[in-house]
């Protein structure tokens, strides 16, 4: 069993290694020009590609000797491998910690050293883009720009996130996330092509004094948990009808204990897609108290209260969504139905308003349903 461990160990670093390596090389196709100010293209030399045995990522560099990323990328690893904008390649080391947040620094020396010179937390001026490690160009690379949803109280010690409009593709967690002055506001968490979910700069503040060799079995084991929930998780992707008893467990147990705001949602939305109802409004319960304002988890709630028919739950979540994302077709669906339902004469009045703005094909149907809802039986 040791040998195997050592066997699969030396393999996982050799190919991951082996990786970076072969991206190190000049890629093919002539990278664009950075359009943005000056300030902005300059973020670029401040964003590294990451690769640990799972997955490609991103990290924001905010010290000499300091990187930061996701949580959820280095999972329980002991060593990461990072790739810089000028080619070079070099290993990174976790350190522990126990704030609850999806951040983590990386230092490149192993020591528990802090870095002095913390980026200060600001309210962003104007639209904010991500600068993150572009899998498909094997380059760093500035994403559209985009609006914020929702910009929470940065004297939020834990809850609430960033959530904005801005793109990015897959490998982008853990990269910078900037205003249009190029000022550093966040670090990308996670998304799902529409909605973008960024953690405050000022929770960085909070790792650090929260960083200690004392948290080093604790922080393993969560990451144990996150790194079984994402296994199991894609273990479960395919499966279209009823998941297996052992592996319905196994997310339950692993996703809830990883803590990871990002896989309680995905477990949750797992178990609705599957129609496990209960289980799957458990888990996005759970994110949304993690993340009171986002509208990934609040619109997976609200859809899994609608197929429950748990309407009543269901209308104070999309009156939430319609203060965050008015113009989102599938929102005004739900809330015209749920009004229609609930008979909430003043709901349906707002909704048909706001479809008259956002949604204009879908405002004759929507009248029709009300008018039946409403009508003297």
């Amino acid at each position: 069993m040791l040998i195997n461990k050592f066997i699969n160990t030396v393999y996982n670093t050799v190919i991951t290694s082996l990786y970076f390596i072969i991206l190190s090389y000049p890629s093919f196709s002539k990278e664009p020009p950075c359009n943005e100010n000056k300030k902005i293209c300059a973020i670029l030399d401040l964003v590294v590609g990451i690769k640990t045995p799972m997955m490609i990522a991103s990290g924001t560099i905010i010290d000499k000797n300091f990187i930061v990323t996701n949580r959820h990328v280095v999972e329980d690893y002991p060593q990461v491998i990072i790739k810089f904008n000028d080619g070079r390649i070099k290993k990174a080391y976790p350190i522990p910690h126990n704030y609850p947040v999806d951040l983590v620094l990386l230092s490149f020396n192993k020591e528990m050293n802090i870095p002095q010179n913390l980026p200060l937390p600001l309210y962003p001026e104007g639209n904010i883009r991500v600068v993150a490690f572009d899998q498909g160009r094997n380059a760093n690379r500035v994403y559209k720009s985009g609006k914020i949803i929702y910009f929470p109280d940065i004297k939020d010690s834990i809850k609430g996130r960033i959530h904005t409009k801005a793109q990015s593709l897959p490998g982008n967690s853990g990269g910078a996330v900037v205003d249009d002055n190029g000022d550093l506001i966040g670090f990308l968490a996670s998304g799902d092509g529409n909605f973008n979910e960024v953690i405050p700069i000022t929770m960085l503040s909070n790792v650090v004094k929260n960083i200690s060799l004392d948290h080093a079995k604790e922080f393993l084991m969560i990451g144990k948990y996150i790194r079984l929930c994402a296994d199991n998780l894609e273990l479960a992707f395919n499966v279209q009808r009823k998941l297996d008893p052992n592996l319905r467990d196994n997310i339950s147990s692993n996703c809830w204990n990883s803590k990871n705001k990002q896989l309680i949602d995905q477990a949750g939305q797992t178990f609705g897609r599957l129609g496990e109802l209960q289980k799957s409004a458990k888990f996005l319960e759970k994110s949304t108290q993690l993340d009171p304002m986002s509208p990934n988890s609040l619109l997976s709630l609200a859809i899994t209260y609608h197929i429950d028919r748990k309407i009543k739950k269901e209308k104070p979540i999309i009156l939430r969504l319609l203060k965050l994302i008015p113009e989102d077709p599938q929102v005004l669906r739900l809330g015209i139905q749920v009004a229609g339902l609930l008979k909430d004469r003043k709901m349906s009045q707002n909704i048909l308003y706001l479809m008259s703005l956002h949604n204009k094909e879908a405002l004759p149907l929507a009248k029709k349903f009300i008018d039946n809802a409403f009508k003297i039986n």
